[in-house]
């Protein structure tokens, strides 16, 4: 088998790579706030990422309010092999979540984090964009440690409301993690599909208000389909008294 060589940007190397998954790599430009993420050559791949790149160009002309909680386009690099994004210095919700522990965060950091992704995930779908990947992997942290929603090489340009159920599906167990620090589904490639049977089938996850606490009947009407719309999730959000 050949081994493929991939071409790192000019002026960045190996010691630059902030980060990485099936579609290709994040590299932090030296000296700079800027990230320009790359394909990792194959075909597939270059099509998920020119497809990020087309929504995140259809969002920047977007006529509806831009909320802050999306990570920051920059346009195409000018290799022409990838996109320029903002720096998420605080890496990810997720990796924000196993760096401490069981020093898990106060209900007003989760509420704020879950109302910016919500924020976030709205704003997709008033521009037609269900995002198809909904996890704390993709809740990137700045240096305030504000959420900015980031990652579309899984998203689709024809939204339905069959894709918002998925994502809003999705957002009930990223809060999950939040409130708990447990990833449902950790270890296994389920579909959405998947995972709603065997929420059904009460494999996963626990919604004990024990663990969950004021989050406890927002997550659970995200995981039974009661919420018609992003709307009706961030205004559920508004009513939770801290």
């Amino acid at each position: 088998m050949t081994r493929k060589i991939l071409h790192l940007p000019e002026g960045t190397s190996s010691s630059d790579i902030i980060g990485g998954g099936t579609s290709g790599l994040a590299i932090l430009y030296p000296g700079t706030r800027t990230v320009v993420k790359i394909s990792h050559g194959d075909l597939d791949e270059n099509t998920r990422c020119e497809l990020e790149a087309q929504i995140y160009e259809l969002l920047s002309k977007s006529q509806h309010t831009r909320p802050e909680s999306l990570l920051d386009y920059k346009g195409r690099s000018k290799c022409g092999r990838g996109i320029l994004l903002g720096y998420a210095e605080n890496h990810t919700v997720r990796r924000y979540l196993r760096t401490h522990g069981a020093r898990l965060p106060d209900t007003t950091v989760i509420r704020r984090w879950a109302d910016q992704a919500a924020r976030g995930l709205r704003f997709l779908h008033t521009n037609g964009v269900s995002h198809g990947d909904v996890t704390c992997d993709n809740f990137f942290l700045d240096e305030d440690l504000n959420v900015r929603l980031g990652d579309f090489t899984s998203s689709s340009l024809h939204l339905g409301s069959a894709q918002i159920d998925d994502d809003i599906f999705e957002f009930g167990l990223a809060l999950y993690e939040m409130c708990t620090g447990i990833q449902p589904f950790r270890d296994s490639f389920f579909s959405v599909d998947d995972k709603r049977a065997n929420f059904r089938e009460d494999i996963a996850p626990d919604l004990s208000e024990a663990k969950l606490g004021k989050f406890t009947n927002t997550i659970s009407k995200c995981l039974n389909a009661q919420f018609k719309d992003t709307d009706e999730l961030l205004h559920d959000l508004s009513t939770i008294k801290m």
